[in-house]
């Protein structure tokens, strides 16, 4: 009998990363698979109903990507920056965004601390980016965020609820290698993501598996949505004739269907 071969589980190194990324942010043809592309509505709407946004607010998208998100917050009028660890995505958001008067500019490292000044940011956004670290690189983008955020300012995190990593290799027959088809290194249950933040000077204010498509802006009703859209018009309904409190009672805890997107919001501190 042929012996099974059991190939070498790829070793990510910043390098590569970068490569990954650059070749897939310069491919407009897989934009509709970037996650803010799918749920930008949905994430100022959750940031909305936790009462953790304004317009006014100064916004970084960290790990931007094409700038999905960034659209929205521009849209509505906030003054935005950018940054990502791939270069050739940075060229692409800075290109696209470039004529828009509250567009200050993306920016891309290999390293941290970037050149942005500390204190400086309302918000800073960090969509789907913590599950591609590598560990040395964790808690320095952790601390780094930290330190671009105003005091009391505040931290958006995304990454997907408890992962199962492994459901979502991909083999290369070239180099007998596997790897997750879209990069990610590490899985986050709530509690992790709240220790882990707590230990890097964030008090957390919401932090829940939610299904984040139920929060979406065009809630046309069809027959292949009606119990997302019920829930999503009952859970509304619900938070404006008796809305919860988080421990801190200056936000708000929205309901909302449990799903497979951990989502947190944070407080400088």
């Amino acid at each position: 009998m042929k012996e099974k071969s059991v190939p070498t589980e790829t070793d990510w190194t910043l390098d590569s990363i970068r490569r990954f990324w650059n070749y897939h942010g310069q491919k407009p043809q897989v934009d509709s698979e970037y996650f803010s592309f799918q749920v930008g509505d949905a994430l100022l709407n959750l940031l909305r109903r936790v009462r953790a946004f304004s317009e006014q607010w100064t916004v970084l998208d960290f790990g931007c990507g094409p700038g999905f998100l960034l659209e929205r917050f521009l849209a509505i009028g906030n003054k935005c920056y950018g940054f990502d660890f791939s270069n050739g995505t940075v060229d692409r958001v800075n290109s696209k965004f470039s004529g828009h008067s509250n567009w200050s500019g993306a920016v891309s490292s290999s390293s941290l601390p970037i050149s942005y000044h500390q204190n400086f940011f309302d918000l800073v956004t960090c969509m789907e980016t913590l599950e591609h670290l590598l560990d040395d690189m964790l808690p320095t983008t952790l601390n780094e965020i930290h330190r671009l955020l105003k005091p009391q300012g505040i931290a958006f995190f995304t990454t997907p609820a408890n992962e199962d990593l492994s459901a979502s290799h991909v083999y290369c027959p070239f180099c007998d290698h596997e790897f997750h088809k879209i990069q990610h290194v590490r899985s986050f249950t709530q509690k992790d993501i709240s220790d882990l933040l707590s230990a890097h000077g964030f008090k957390v204010i919401y932090c829940e598996a939610i299904d984040l498509f139920e929060l979406q802006k065009n809630k046309k009703v069809t027959k292949h949505n009606v119990a997302r859209s019920v829930k999503y018009y009952m859970n509304r309904f619900l938070d404006v004739v008796n809305p919860i409190a988080a421990q801190d009672p200056r936000y708000r805890m929205p309901r909302c269907s449990t799903g497979p997107n951990l989502c947190v919001v944070a407080e400088k501190v």
